[in-house]
């Protein structure tokens, strides 16, 4: 074996392959990798094949730092270079490589390193869990159990892409009290590649990286110049890896604005103002009678996403969608909608589509030419990637882009814009080099995506007289988050809800998986506002609502009312028929529910009021413990796709009865809230440990409700206190320290 070791940890090599074989944690005495099993050290993929063999292996010691440099020559005019270093005081393994083409073949993709046959941590891997930025943010409880032959995991997770892959750079493992592993790249130059956790044909869990090729063609190779990391852990919990990553997100270009609180660069109406979003009300059809309901009983100013049925030409759910600039205009807003959003002080956003593009519309030559190629076969995602989307580099998109929502400010005023599978949701590659870009692209895709969004959204405030536009997208990634204002996920509202994450659908209903706020506690007090929760106004949807309203404001976001697969709540006996609509949705008839709507007034004043420095502003912190009583809440989903298997799903989930989450804003206070969605007052007992939040010797401890403000205690904050709390039945609390 080929060895490299300090005193905290070891990494062992294959001497006559190059594999990892050992990995060890020397200071918890733990070995990841068990059963010393075949393993290949690369793979890489040519236009016909993958290949993993190769014809010579050989390795020295780097003289530069305390590692090694390995060399395979897969063939005479193909070599892969790596380097792999520890440092003398760390429990972290580095490695860097380089695929060298000396060949007339075309190279796309390149894996490594690959760390293979990972076994369990705790005894059956009963307290393992696997933390992945997927969708933002999901827990999976013993992967080696729940990673099976018929789903065998994150097999290929693109970055950065929110919808099927990876929104940031790192994943970790772990046995929770004993130990386990955090895995990342070090990329600050957003190049294509994928983060993979998966199980193995040899029944072991392995974890890989796959660099994308950036400029494919004969005698073209992969460098890649950002280191991968391996890194030990206590296995506490999988904040202890988001801490880690964050000490060198926050410092790359996509944080470069600052945070919220510190920067003029904002949308203050968003932040401060809005306590509520809708999504896919009808643009072109009177809504003004739902809208006015919603403000009798929700006491906010709300954010609305309006359907897509405003373009001149049609654009729906699977009827049509617009080509170029003259598909889209005159637009077809209905007045009385817009005059309730505005009579009532909301604002509100028209969706777009506006990368897919109808090749037999306007322009529909040049939408042909700049169609993006996306490799299908396959397409190394769980995503097929089936819409016809144009590239964002091609000179036609990027000046339809900007020449569009221009147009559109000038013409209807607009509070802000919203783009649906846009670049969030769509691998960042392209084979067509016709376009402008390198063969394959990848970094210079996502800097296009960029580049247009920054160039669009100036173009709409110089329309607006120089007003802030807030620009907002289907899901996020890092790279977009100076760029992007807010995002609409569904997650939050699972299983009830559809599309991101359904692969992960069955563990979420058995509760094998969870919804983390892991984006958010990396980056929250950077932006963007997180819209969430697939809502509808009542009753029929089930209890876990009051769980799902109460998280989402809890984790920083936005609760959201939808409303494009299904119809609006029936008023004074009346519900939108889908004739007005661009879904062929079935009818309902469910009453709107005062109560619900209630419900969600007390927190979306909670946001915009006492809790809004914290909750629209703050840094979220790690949680605090405490004893929380389950409960049991039925579901039930009818707003998706109709040929989607979730439809008219029902079922019940057991989660915490204490929503709870701990904020800081900026070093001179903290914020507690605690929300209770069962129907029975709970006490609940918490020791306040506030010594790392606080340099001074004495601080107030506040505990406010929705009605009141009341001086707790007094403390020195190097003194733990222990306090009882009693938070109301579907109520909140909120305790702050300053």
């Amino acid at each position: 074996m080929i060895l490299l070791e300090n005193d905290f940890i070891s990494i062992s090599f294959n001497k006559e392959t190059g594999s990892i074989c050992s990995l060890v944690d020397k200071q918890k005495k733990i070995e990841y990798i068990p059963e010393k099993l075949s393993s290949v050290p690369f793979r890489v993929e040519l236009e016909e094949e993958t290949k993993f063999a190769f014809q010579r292996f050989s390795y020295e010691l780097d003289k530069e730092h305390y590692g090694y440099r390995f060399v395979w020559e897969l063939t005479p005019e193909l070599a892969l270079k790596a380097r792999v270093w520890i440092q003398d005081d760390s429990n972290e393994v580095s490695f860097q490589c380089e695929l060298q083409n000396d060949s007339n073949k075309s190279i796309y993709t390149l894996e490594y390193p690959i760390i293979p046959n990972i076994g369990s941590i705790t005894e059956q891997g009963e307290d393992d869990y696997l933390a992945h930025s997927f969708a933002t943010g999901f827990l999976i409880h013993n992967p080696l159990k729940n990673f099976t032959s018929e789903w065998n995991g994150f097999r290929y997770m693109p970055y950065p892409e929110g919808f099927s892959g990876s929104t940031m750079q790192f994943f970790s493992y772990y046995g929770k009290g004993k130990g386990g592993l955090y895995f990342a790249a070090y990329d600050g130059d957003s190049y294509t590649k994928w983060l993979n956790f998966y199980k193995n044909e040899q029944g072991f869990l392995e974890a890989t990286f796959l660099h994308s090729c950036e400029d494919i063609g004969p005698n073209k190779g992969i460098n890649v110049n950002y280191p991968i990391v391996i890194k030990t852990l206590e296995g506490h919990n999988w904040y202890e890896a988001a801490d880690i990553y964050k000490d060198w997100a926050v410092n790359q270009y996509w944080c470069q604005k600052g945070e919220l609180s510190k920067t003029d660069h904002k949308c203050d109406w968003l932040l401060d103002d809005i306590g509520l979003s809708t999504f896919g009300i009808n643009a072109g059809a009177d809504r003004s009678e739902w809208i006015e309901k919603y403000h009798e009983h929700i006491d906010t100013k709300m954010l609305h996403i309006l359907g897509p049925d405003w373009t001149n030409k049609i654009q729906s759910f699977g009827s049509g969608i617009p080509g170029g600039y003259k598909d889209w205009f005159p637009t077809k807003f209905n007045e009385a909608t817009l005059n309730a959003i505005r009579a009532n002080e909301d604002k509100f956003a028209p969706f777009e589509f506006d990368y897919l593009f109808n090749l037999f519309g306007a322009d529909g030559i040049k939408g042909k030419r700049a169609l993006q190629e996306i490799p299908r076969d396959p397409s190394k995602s769980i995503d097929q990637y089936r819409f016809p989307f144009v590239c964002p580099a091609d000179p036609y998109v990027q000046d339809l882009h900007v020449r569009r929502d221009e147009t559109l400010q000038i013409e209807s005023n607009v509070d802000s814009i919203y783009y649906d599978i846009s670049a969030n949701n769509i691998m960042k590659l392209c084979m067509d080099d016709s376009h402008g870009h390198t063969k394959g692209a990848g970094k210079q895709i996502t800097q296009a995506y960029r580049e247009n969004y920054i160039q669009t959204k100036a173009a709409m405030s110089r329309a607006a007289d120089g007003r802030y536009i807030p620009m907002g997208t289907e899901m996020i990634n890092e790279v977009f988050l100076d760029v992007l204002d807010y995002y609409q996920t569904r997650a939050g509202g699972a299983p009830a809800a559809p599309l991101e994450g359904y692969n992960v659908r069955e563990l979420l209903k058995k509760g094998e998986a969870e919804l983390i706020p892991m984006f958010t506690y990396v980056y929250h007090e950077y932006g963007a506002v997180r819209l969430d929760g697939w809502g509808k106004i009542v009753e029929e949807i089930g209890d876990l609502f009051y769980f799902h309203v109460a998280r989402t404001y809890l984790w920083g976001g936005l609760y959201e009312l939808n409303y494009e697969y299904s119809p609006m709540e029936v008023i004074e006996g009346k519900e939108n028929t889908h004739e007005e609509h661009y879904y062929p949705f079935e009818a309902r008839g469910y009453e709107f529910s005062p109560a619900r709507a209630e419900y969600i007034s007390k927190f979306a004043k909670l946001r915009t009021g006492t809790g809004n420095k914290y909750l629209a502003y703050g840094k979220m912190l790690k949680p605090f413990e405490f004893h929380v009583e389950k409960v049991n809440l039925n579901w039930f989903i009818y707003n998706c796709a109709k040929d989607h298997k979730e439809y008219n799903d029902t079922g019940e989930l057991v989660v915490d009865s204490i929503i709870h989450s701990a904020w800081q804003y900026r070093d001179s206070s903290v914020g507690l809230f605690f929300a209770n969605v069962s129907d029975e007052v709970k006490t609940i007992q918490i020791e306040l440990d506030l010594a790392s939040y606080f340099a001074n010797d004495s601080i107030k401890v506040n505990i406010v409700t929705a009605d009141k403000k009341v001086e707790l205690l007094t403390m020195n904050p190097t003194d733990k206190q222990v306090v009882d709390v009693q938070i109301p039945a579907k109520g909140y609390v909120m305790l702050e320290a300053n």
